[in-house]
């Protein structure tokens, strides 16, 4: 077989002076070493598919990490998935990803060849810096809409990858160009020689400096041996290899500059690309800092944000409820609401029911510092015997344990006395005690003690629920005693003169509405008043519009008149509907309030006997006023008002 460019002179010859040949060559150089060329036709992708589908991947391929067809379909879409051996390797790249953010860790760069450096490691520092990995484990949405800003991320820079490449390319001269910039005296040249440098410059980059360096040796040395020879034919042949000589240097010289020309291309090429990626990724964590920011403070002010993650906004738009104003004001009643006790027994009180009532299937909580108060199981407060567990009590030890002591302990047997006792007729004295050890008594005694030392027995587990414990929901249902709770009416005065610490507390009362209807699984409605028919509705939901709608409430402040007449009528109006029958009312004022009229009086009184209303008031003031006596069957006075940086005789 005969390997290009070592084929009969001749042909050799007709090869090198054909254009389709030397383009051929031009396009294999091109190839890097790192990369395998196949001899089969690459297939495009995009050829005959216009959407993903299963059947490229091949039977092999196994989806373990469940990518949707959407991400598969952008993950074929890219610029450099170029064929399907391409978007397999790709696809297990992703595969990889996915799984290691599902156990709430980064893939180790070792293990994942996809995306091409140096975006993978600035985007693996940046998700480090972000710590997305705690929320990929625990939130399966925001694992989702990250592969999907990831692919977007990598269609970015495989675009500039793609435009840095052609900008490259144009800047190199064409292999025609460059076979008229040899020198002039190269056509005069003999046909061996010419012959020759033709070889010499169609063989392959890795060899031909070598090559040419020999060539250059053995002209020099025939050059000598043939001037001594023929000393007197000096003329015509000494000038020939001297044109000779200075054509192999010349064409060394343009060798080393076209090796430099092509390391400094390919170092422009390299910086071009590290400062696309460092733009990209940048921009990228730069977007996501505020969000996950935001993301850590709603995750402490409510238990799941599952429903706050769902729709089609997502978690992380430029434009929406992760980057807009009020998590500050949220994060900071969040805060003092873990001293404000009053305010969730106040909460827990309303909708006709409270406590922990019967035992019914409802979401597990767990004891979690910093969360919202709710009842949690615990060993303090033994009622009842749940199962096994490991203590250092006795009281508690199983029999199992009472019979590893017990093999310990030393045993008594009666012994006959002499034949003087017997004689002198003494029966007492003629029996004795005598103690003695089972075999491994002393063993099983030290077993205990060491047992009991590190609270190892198996013992029964007795425990009871807590009230108002700090906890945390887990997402499963459990039998605990939860009582069914009514909805939650809350009537809020925002008039001027609720402005300072007054207003921090309307505000934490909202918040503790919308965490506690959260939790206890119940309806919860908000009137905002001022002026007459100045009142502003919000449904206190735990999902994306609501909390958006929040988040303008607390970034808002208070002012204008008060006129409680017209938010009370709405709240008897939503009362006729069936789901809000149970519902209480709660009115946050500084009783600064006009008399209410006799015709609400009557109504109220009405759904107080037809319903069983209840009315809840809440003073923010020191003074009880007249006018809240007669609305209100229940009168509260807010006295916690070190909690909220104000001192009580200001109110």
């Amino acid at each position: 077989m005969l390997r290009c460019g070592q084929g009969h002179p001749q042909q050799q010859q007709q090869q090198q002076h054909c254009p389709a040949w030397r383009a051929h060559r031009q396009c294999f150089r091109s190839f890097k070493p790192t990369i395998a060329v196949s001899r089969r036709p690459i297939v495009r992708v995009r050829a005959n598919y216009d959407t993903f589908n299963t059947d490229l991947l091949g039977p092999h391929f196994h989806n373990r990490a469940r990518i949707s067809d959407e991400v598969m379909n952008s993950l074929m879409e890219l610029p450099g998935t170029t064929g399907i051996v391409e978007l397999r390797s790709r696809a297990e790249a992703l595969t990889t990803w996915k799984l290691s953010l599902q156990k709430g860790v980064l893939p180790q760069p070792e293990e994942v060849e996809w995306p091409m450096e140096p975006f993978k490691t600035k985007f693996m520092h940046a998700l480090r810096n972000l710590e997305m990995a705690r929320f990929t484990r625990r939130y399966p949405v925001v694992l989702e809409t990250l592969m999907k800003q990831m692919l977007s991320l990598v269609h970015d820079f495989e675009l500039q990858l793609l435009e840095a490449q052609a900008q490259q390319q144009q800047k190199r001269p064409p292999p025609q160009q460059q076979a008229q910039q040899s020198p002039q005296g190269q056509q005069q040249q003999q046909p061996q020689q010419g012959e020759a440098g033709e070889q010499g410059q169609d063989g392959d980059q890795g060899g031909e400096a070598q090559q040419e360096q020999e060539m250059t040796q053995e002209m020099l040395e025939q050059a000598i041996k043939d001037s001594m020879n023929q000393q007197g034919q000096q003329g015509t042949q000494g000038k020939q290899i001297q044109i000779s000589l200075e054509q192999m240097e010349g064409k060394q010289a343009g060798q080393a500059g076209n090796d430099t020309a092509d390391e400094e291309a390919t170092e422009a090429l390299a910086r071009k690309l590290e400062e696309a990626a460092e733009q990209i990724v940048s921009d990228f964590e730069k977007g996501m800092a505020e969000v996950m920011d935001n993301l850590e403070k709603a995750q402490l002010a409510f238990d799941d944000l599952s429903e706050l993650l769902e729709g089609q906004e997502g978690y992380a738009l430029s434009q929406g409820t992760w980057q807009r104003d009020g998590w500050r004001e949220l994060d900071d009643l969040r805060r003092k609401l873990e001293n404000l006790k009053e305010l969730r027994e106040l909460v827990r009180s309303l909708g006709r029911s409270g406590g922990k009532g019967p035992l019914r299937r409802a979401p597990e909580e767990v004891d979690a510092p910093r969360y919202p108060a709710g009842v949690v199981r615990s060993p303090l407060q033994p009622e009842e015997v749940r199962g096994l567990t490991r203590s250092g009590e006795l009281s508690r030890m199983l029999p199992s344990e009472m019979a590893l002591l017990a093999h310990g302990w030393p045993r008594k047997v009666a012994t006959a006395a002499g034949n003087t006792a017997i004689a002198q007729g003494d029966v007492s004295a003629s029996i004795q005690e005598e103690e003695y050890y089972l075999p491994g008594a002393h063993a099983a005694r030290m077993l205990h003690r060491v047992r009991r030392a590190e609270r190892m027995l198996l013992s029964y587990e007795r425990c009871g629920w807590l009230d108002d414990t700090p906890s945390r929901l887990t997402g499963r249902q459990e039998i605990r005693p939860a009582a069914e709770m009514g909805p939650i009416i809350l009537c809020l005065d925002t008039s001027g003169s609720m402005r300072g610490a007054r207003e921090v507390v309307a505000k934490a009362l909202a918040l503790e509405c919308m965490r506690g209807a959260h939790r206890q699984q119940r309806p919860c409605y908000l009137y905002a008043f001022s002026g007459p028919e100045q009142v502003q509705e919000l449904e206190l939901s735990v999902d994306v519009r609501s909390l958006d709608k929040l988040l303008g409430f607390l970034s808002c402040s208070f002012m204008g008149g008060t006129d409680v007449d017209r938010p009370l009528q709405l709240s008897l109006e939503r009362l006729q509907k069936d789901e809000w029958s149970q519902a209480d009312i709660l009115m946050v004022t500084d009783g600064e309030i006009a008399p209410p009229s006799e015709a609400l009086l009557e109504a109220i009184c009405k759904a107080h006997d037809d319903l069983g209303l209840e009315v809840h008031g809440l003073l923010v003031s020191s003074q009880v006023s007249a006018s809240m006596d007669k609305l209100c069957t229940h009168l509260h006075v807010f006295k916690s008002w070190s909690a909220v940086g104000a001192e009580s005789w200001m109110y």
